[in-house]
């Protein structure tokens, strides 16, 4: 027998998954950026983390984990072939993205450079039980 105790994976998953509670978040009118002064929960808490963490710059504000944010910005400037850029913007999103405990998976499809914007369509999946898409759009390069 060993000072520590053995904890088999699923073991400590569920322990995990026992204690997250359901997310809240200040709410955000996406098509303006403006907070919309209510408060929401579950799916809709999640996509205010998501438009947010691929908005703000990581390592880039003291106030947030290092863990927070995109690294998109990097892209600019660099004068990478677009199949590049498309590659690059895809895994830093995800890497963005997997961060969030509420988040199991992300799907990124219809990935598109066209003059200086990157546009791609990201699905979500989340421990939640649901899954949501969104359309995101920003200027690369």
């Amino acid at each position: 027998m060993s000072l520590f105790p053995a904890y088999i994976e699923e073991e400590i998953e569920e322990e995990l998954q026992e204690e997250l509670e359901v997310p809240k978040e200040f709410g955000i009118d996406f098509a303006t950026g403006q907070l919309t002064g209510e408060i929401v929960e579950g799916i809709e808490a999640v996509k205010v983390w998501c438009y947010l963490a691929l908005r703000v710059a990581r390592y880039h504000f003291f106030i947030c984990s290092w863990d927070y944010g995109s690294e998109l910005e990097e892209l600019i400037g660099q004068g990478f072939s677009e199949e590049h850029l498309e590659s690059e913007a895809t895994r830093m999103i995800e890497e963005c993205l997997l961060v969030n405990d509420y988040i199991e998976s992300v799907e990124i499809s219809d990935v598109q450079y066209l003059d200086g914007r990157f546009r791609a369509k990201i699905a979500v999946e989340t421990t939640l039980g649901e899954s949501d898409s969104d359309t995101y759009e920003t200027e690369v390069a």
